[in-house]
């Protein structure tokens, strides 16, 4: 359940927007991430998971205690994970990688957690398997997004990634816009559990543009709900629903669509300082080989809208950070 960064696939990207592309988020997601932070490096560490939340019909989350010594991590940050170390997927593990031709590589986890809480967490949705959009079946999300491995030992490494925020970051803008999507909430939600609880950039106001299918799909709602009540001065949370006739119906924050350039633009208060943090789905790499083997363009996800938003906004890469899966 280890990733070392040998290990990862880095390949270059014409998305203007990306720097590079890197380990997973999901169960075949790859980073995207700038700036590396300042960090003691990865190391292997052996924890238990001690408490798993249901945060929706298909999401859980995972509390896992590595001991109070190690937890010297930045928010944003992620774990990898090796599926062969549990022995309910040892086998299934070997039987992929006869398909694959290949050895099956670990998973890389966002940490929904903040440095100052006492357990690692992290989120995740146990994954369908859709062959349109990947030829192979999810191996490990369906185990950790479930209760399965409550009160389990699990080993994870890190700490890695640069999706944080810089510590002079109110020097260079008085707004931060988080733009997710689904379980794309997870890396954000550390970041503003991190700033707003411990009031490290008072002079920060975060915008949360957050996309789901329905009000049930909303990972962490009441949670969200709350904090958007206790930090209202420099929080705002709007909610986009994409498959429900009337959203208002939840409060006046909620709105039925995408998001678009002319929505997004009503929060940015400028756009030429602005500061964006964004993550969601984006075309698969199935989908991209399909796309040209057919000639049929591959139909653009939530991480490709977003692309054209901030293009049109004139955000430029350096003032942009995302992750990305699919």
């Amino acid at each position: 359940m280890i990733i070392m960064e040998s290990n990862v696939t880095r390949a270059p990207n014409t998305d203007p927007f990306t720097t590079q592309e890197g380990p997973v988020i999901s169960e075949e997601a790859s980073l995207i991430s700038q700036e590396a932070p300042k960090t003691k490096g990865v190391s292997l560490m052996n924890g238990k998971v001690v408490k798993c939340v249901k945060e929706t019909h298909d999401t859980w989350s995972l509390d896992i205690d590595v001991g109070a010594e190690n937890l010297d991590y930045i928010a944003g940050q992620f774990i990898s994970i090796d599926p062969k170390q549990f022995p309910e997927l040892e086998r299934w593990a070997r039987f992929l990688e006869k398909l694959k031709g290949k050895r099956e590589v670990v998973r890389a986890y966002s940490l929904a957690s903040a440095p100052h809480e006492p357990y690692l967490t992290i989120t995740v949705k146990a994954e369908e398997y859709w062959d349109e959009e990947d030829p192979y079946p999810p191996l490990l999300s369906p185990l950790l997004g479930s209760d399965l491995l409550m009160d389990r030992a699990i080993e994870v490494q890190g700490y890695t990634g640069h999706y944080v925020l810089p510590e002079d970051i109110e020097s260079k803008t008085e707004q931060v816009l988080h733009m997710v999507a689904g379980s794309g909430i997870v890396p954000n939600w550390a970041l503003l559990k991190d700033d707003l609880e411990n009031n490290r950039f008072p002079s920060l106001k975060h915008t949360m543009i957050y996309t789901n299918k329905t009000f049930g799909d909303i990972i962490y709602r009441d949670a969200l709900f709350a904090m958007a009540e206790k930090y209202k001065e420099r929080f705002e949370l709007i909610n986009l629903i994409t498959r429900e006739e009337d959203p208002a119906v939840h409060g006046p924050n909620f709105f039925k669509g995408r998001p678009s350039t002319e929505f997004v633009s009503r929060y940015v208060s400028d756009a030429s300082t602005l500061r964006v943090y964004a993550c969601g789905a984006a075309i698969t790499k199935y989908a991209k080989k399909k796309a040209k083997e057919t000639g049929v363009p591959a139909t653009p996800r939530f991480m490709e809208g977003v692309a054209s938003i901030l293009k049109d906004l004139e955000i430029d890469r350096k003032r942009f950070k995302k992750e990305v899966y699919g």
